[in-house]
């Protein structure tokens, strides 16, 4: 009776394997065709490889064209997981990874890594009347996200900004300052992504924060201003908060 009940239990698992391997092995062009997503952040203009591992161009109105590559691990599929290694490249920006989705909603990115360019940026900042040169280097960046919560879990890692000319406005004025290397350290806090940005030794300039409901601010120390070689008519010390600023991102 028992080895009876062992050969059942080894058909199911042949048979369940047998299927997440089907699947892996799907072609992703007309996986995508019968799937249909709607809404999704960008649009989809080229599909090639399998679910298992594949290559996408995607187009996004900020990175413009992005050139996807996964390759997902079968196995998480037996546990209602979605497991894979992933490599974005685009013009402004690129990101190596590990990402792990659950049937949840449940995200969570490991060990990622890349580089952001400051024209990305100044498409963000160009608003404020503000412009920086030199790139940014994400290391080691781990976060889990619960997506249907608005939640994250956890974040760590660290933005390195190389330092570089940084434009900016002063009044009706528009003044410009070469700044050094700049550092901002990932984290969460009840729930919200954190950003505290210091010097190379470790000297606070300000914090950002991304919230739930999409609303980021900035919080600027005085420090910060005295780095850049500017004024500040106010009294307080270098570590006192002179200037905040949120908007609704998303």
């Amino acid at each position: 009776m028992a080895a009876q009940k062992r050969n059942r239990s080894l058909i199911v698992v042949g048979i369940l394997a047998y299927v997440v391997f089907l699947l892996a092995l799907f072609p992703i062009n007309i996986a995508y065709k019968l799937v249909e997503p709607k809404g999704l952040p960008v649009s989809v203009e080229a599909l090639s490889g399998t679910l298992w591992n594949g290559e996408a161009i995607l187009k996004q109105r900020d990175l413009g064209r992005l050139d996807l590559n996964w390759e997902l691990s079968p196995l998480s599929l037996l546990v209602g997981q979605v497991s894979a290694k992933v490599d974005v490249k685009s013009q402004k920006a690129n990101l190596k990874g590990a990402v792990n989705a659950s049937a949840s909603g449940v995200v969570e990115i490991s060990d990622t890594k890349g580089f952001v360019s400051a024209d990305l940026v100044n498409q963000f900042i160009r608003r404020q009347r503000a412009s920086l040169a030199g790139d940014f280097e994400l290391m080691g960046l781990n976060l889990i996200y619960d997506v249907n919560a608005k939640h994250a879990e956890s974040a760590s890692g660290r933005l390195i900004w190389q330092g570089g000319q940084v434009n900016y406005p002063m009044g009706r004025k528009k003044k410009s300052a070469t700044m050094p290397m700049l550092v901002a350290d990932l984290g969460a806090d009840n729930g919200n992504l954190t950003a505290n940005v210091v010097t190379t030794e470790g000297e606070q300039l300000g914090q950002a924060n991304l919230k739930n409901d999409g609303w980021a601010g900035v919080a600027i120390k005085r420090r910060l201003v005295d780095l850049a070689g500017e004024k500040w008519p106010g009294k307080g010390g270098a570590d006192s908060t002179i200037f905040e600023v949120s908007e609704k991102v998303f």
